[in-house]
């Protein structure tokens, strides 16, 4: 009995020091620097009241505004849509609701220049393996679906097209501190991803993001601290530049478009031509002006701040009523469009979907539209 009992806290000890460890290489981190100014906009509408977090939203070239509801909730589980429009003020399932079929966890959103919708679908989040699909905005139809193969782009959360629809970038932002983020170049005609890049830009930096409440966010009761690596991106107004933002680091990046996209130019010379625009919030969703400058969410202070090409920042919005600032962007009339996720109000300690009755205690949600000064 007494080797059974040393055994047992030799056992005890040795998980301690596991945890510890885990703690100081992982549940660690500094307070952000607040470089946030006065807010510019004192006008802000609540464009939409939902029952459901949203996640990402986009507008078509011709002011349609889609989005979904934000896959760490699950709203499958309670039937509930995962797509919609907003119609005059009310969220419709989109392309219908026997349409919802076609999605298991969407994420990312973006609307392009040829009149598509484009969804992601990450591995992560109930599947096996990373899902691409688009939609023809116009009949609601189902034009392309492609699964990666397993391992690929598994936390491939965001997706931009190119100006002339041939790529699709992915943000994938790694699993927080134990993988690296990238940047994936999907030829859609050859349907394949012929760029995986990985930079120091992609990685988050060694801070913590400060909640809603005050305290660090942190998962697995306080051992992991929620960092994330690249999460925002937007092509410039011209189609020169894409620019990205990792969402625990504290600088906005840009990278010219066409090295990018072409497979012939090495990762050496693409990570060469990088350029750092300026300090920038702890940000998720990123977006662009039609005059060039970049709107960034601002998600420790529940709002929206914009950052000129020259790397100039002030906030435009800012409000204790927004959680989580998650997506960002621009309609062809200007009008700005944000979400509020509200991530840390029900994320649970496991990262396990909540219960219904955490998500309705933390809602209702909402999403937000402004117009620039």
């Amino acid at each position: 009995m007494r080797l059974v009992g040393r055994l047992l806290a030799g056992l005890v000890v040795l998980i301690a020091l596991v945890l510890v460890a885990a703690k100081l290489r992982y549940g660690g981190g500094e307070p952000f620097p607040d470089v946030s100014t006065a807010p510019a906009v004192s006008e802000v509408e609540v464009a939409a009241t939902l029952d459901l977090p949203p996640g990402c939203v986009t507008v078509t070239p011709d002011g349609r505004v889609f989005f979904d509801t934000h896959p760490f909730s699950a709203p499958g589980r309670f039937g509930a849509p995962h797509v919609f429009e907003l119609v005059d003020g009310e969220a419709r399932p989109w392309p219908s609701v026997e349409g919802q079929d076609l999605f298991v966890a969407p994420f990312g959103i973006t609307a392009d220049r040829r009149g598509r919708l484009w969804i992601t679908e990450p591995a992560t989040l109930d599947r096996s393996a990373t899902r691409l699909l688009a939609f023809d905005v116009a009949s609601g139809e189902l034009v392309f679906e492609h699964t990666l193969p397993d391992g690929e782009a598994r936390f491939a959360q965001d997706l931009r097209v190119s100006p002339d629809g041939r790529h699709l970038v992915l943000a994938d932002t790694g699993a927080f501190s134990f993988t690296p983020g990238q940047l994936l170049v999907f030829d859609i005609e050859r349907r394949e991803v012929v760029r995986r890049f990985r930079h120091e830009s992609l990685d988050p930096q060694g801070w913590y993001i400060e909640r809603f409440d005050g305290e660090p966010h942190r998962v697995g009761w306080g051992l992991l601290t929620f960092q994330v690596g690249v999460d925002g991106l937007s092509f410039g107004p011209d189609g020169r530049w894409l620019y990205y933002a990792t969402m625990s680091h504290d600088t906005l990046y840009r990278v010219p478009a066409d090295r990018l996209l072409d497979p012939a130019v090495g990762d050496e010379a693409l990570a060469g031509a990088i350029q750092a625009i300026g300090r920038k919030p702890q940000s998720d969703g990123i977006a662009t002006t039609a005059d060039g400058r970049i709107l960034l969410t601002d998600v420790e202070n529940g709002g929206i701040a914009e950052m000129t090409p020259e790397g100039a920042l002030r906030t435009l919005t800012r409000s204790e009523d927004v959680v989580w600032a998650d997506s960002v962007e621009v309609g062809p009339d200007g009008s700005v469009w944000f979400t509020d996720s509200a991530i840390p109000a029900y994320l649970q300690q496991t990262m396990v979907p909540p219960p219904r009755e955490v998500l309705d205690a933390a809602g209702p949600y909402r999403l937000y539209r402004f117009r620039t000064p």
